[in-house]
């Protein structure tokens, strides 16, 4: 599971810039001049991205023998994890290669990639389930029982079976086991196989039609620019939005140039509707009452770890297209403080989600009195979640400037951000409080739910371990500024 989880999380940064890339240095323009199709630029991008995704995922796939060698899982069990594993793999190259066609920027891209990422997951679902019909019918017309085909049905659940952990063989075991029971089980991995490879077909396709449209290139329509004007122009209070507009041009320029794009403001308000769709998983699966049986019910706390998890990844590209083209140099050397460079940063990190965190805080009072009749108290998660509304920026900012590349950036965030803290919270809770890990519910079913729920003090220690880091990030980030320790060398620009 884990492994599965870090390949969804990988995969796509390795695709996501690499259309994206030519775009902006302008190269783009250059293949087009050589004997290369559109469709062998597309499918070169994504072999060469592939080849290394193959191998990361290569150097793990051995470890998966151990459970083997040691006994108590079968050979059907590893092979069905490796056509899970490789079938995300593939998805989260196609997802990136897609998104990397339509925008310019790596953040876009990449934020983009996670979101088609989980739609081609839904669609190779979908399609499996097809193509079991599609068998179901045709053997049914054959006069074949249709008992011998529970296997078959039941591999459509494989992928998420192995993403939450719980693999389980869709093969009887044993010498009983007969020619018609294999040839069920191979049928269900080729039909996952051949879902998958119409997607990337139809993924690389799409974006080598976006490659030659991008060849062809031309300046927008005036009828097209004007419906993006009528489209973008406020209609509730225009006159209040501009006066506001100017007031915050005048006190700070950079607060003004990160909200004034209609990006922006669809990026705020998405972060919203994931609140609320989490929130409308919780009520529908009984997720404060710690779920209706099922392994499928939306944990509580999974909207804050959203929350933060976004919060680290914006806060990670704080001034990083101005770092990376020199932009930054020329902000020091202007009226603009550096006290003024942080605070832009701050506000709008603020702006972007503070109106998510608040509602999440909101419907976390609102469910209040039903979690302490069910013996439960998350209330103290909402310290660490509002601490890192103040943190993470300036955390964010600090590892942004160290790092190379907007991925390590993002990594490091996370890991200063959240994972010392929390890490800190354990070992002072384990030094604080001898046998507090003692648990047998730790060996059960839904292990990782308890320990998250009752292990992890989710208030106040995380966020004092927090705000330590996010003082010692602000003195960093300070320091680096009057320094000029944030300069990309030519070599090491992505």
């Amino acid at each position: 599971m884990v492994l599965t989880l870090i390949i969804l999380a990988l995969a796509p940064t390795l695709t996501a810039d690499a259309i994206a890339r030519e775009r902006r240095e302008s190269t783009l323009n250059l293949l087009g001049l050589t004997p290369l199709t559109s469709i062998a630029v597309a499918v070169g991008k994504s072999a060469a991205n592939g080849l290394r995704a193959l191998t990361l995922w290569l150097s793990a796939v051995p470890i998966l023998a151990v459970p083997l060698l040691m006994g108590g899982v079968s050979g059907r069990q590893m092979a069905e994890v490796v056509v899970a594993q490789w079938t995300t793999l593939m998805l989260g190259l196609a997802a990136g290669l897609l998104a990397s066609s339509v925008t310019t920027q790596f953040r876009r891209a990449l934020a983009l990639a996670f979101v088609l990422e989980l739609v081609l997951f839904v669609t190779v679902i979908i399609l499996q389930g097809g193509l079991v019909l599609l068998i179901g019918m045709v053997t049914g017309a054959l006069g074949i029982s249709p008992t011998k085909l529970f296997g078959l049905s039941d591999s459509i659940g494989l992928l998420l079976r192995v993403v939450t952990g719980e693999v389980l063989v869709t093969l009887p075991r044993g010498p009983g086991t007969n020619r018609a029971d294999w040839v069920t089980w191979l049928l269900g991995l080729s039909c996952l196989v051949v879902s998958i490879s119409l997607v990337g077909v139809v993924a690389v396709r799409l974006a080598a039609r976006r490659v030659a449209q991008l060849w062809q290139e031309e300046p927008p329509r005036p009828g097209a620019l004007e419906l993006q004007r009528q489209l973008t122009r406020p209609i509730l209070f225009p006159g209040w939005i501009r006066k506001r507009q100017r007031a915050r041009l005048s006190r700070n320029p950079l607060v003004w140039i990160q909200h004034r794009t209609v990006a922006a403001a669809l990026t705020r308000w998405g972060w919203i509707l994931v609140v609320i769709v989490i929130w409308m998983m919780i009520a529908t699966t009984g997720g404060w009452m710690g779920g209706f049986g099922g392994r499928m019910s939306m944990p509580i706390w999974m909207g804050p770890m959203l929350l933060m998890g976004g919060m680290a990844f914006s806060a990670a590209g704080g001034f990083r297209a101005e770092r990376e083209n020199g932009t930054l140099e020329l902000l020091l050397v202007t009226p603009l403080t550096s006290n003024q460079l942080l605070q832009s940063r701050w506000l709008a990190h603020l702006r972007e989600f503070l109106l998510p965190v608040a509602l999440q805080l909101s419907l976390s009072i609102y469910v209040e009195g039903l979690w302490r009749r069910a013996g439960m108290d998350y209330s103290r998660f909402n310290w660490w979640l509002v601490l890192s509304l103040v943190c993470l920026p300036t955390i964010g900012l600090w590892r942004g400037l160290r790092a190379r590349n907007f991925v390590t950036a993002v990594i490091s965030t996370g890991f200063w951000g959240l994972f010392v803290p929390a890490a800190a919270a354990l070992l002072f809770s384990a030094l604080s409080k001898p046998g507090y890990f003692d648990a047998p519910a730790l060996l059960e079913s839904g292990g990782f739910r308890f320990f998250l729920e009752t292990r992890l003090d989710w208030g106040v220690l995380p966020a004092a371990f927090q705000l330590l880091v996010g003082g010692f990030a602000l003195i960093a980030v300070r320091r680096e500024l009057a320094s000029r320790q944030f300069v990309l060398s030519p070599t090491s620009r992505e």
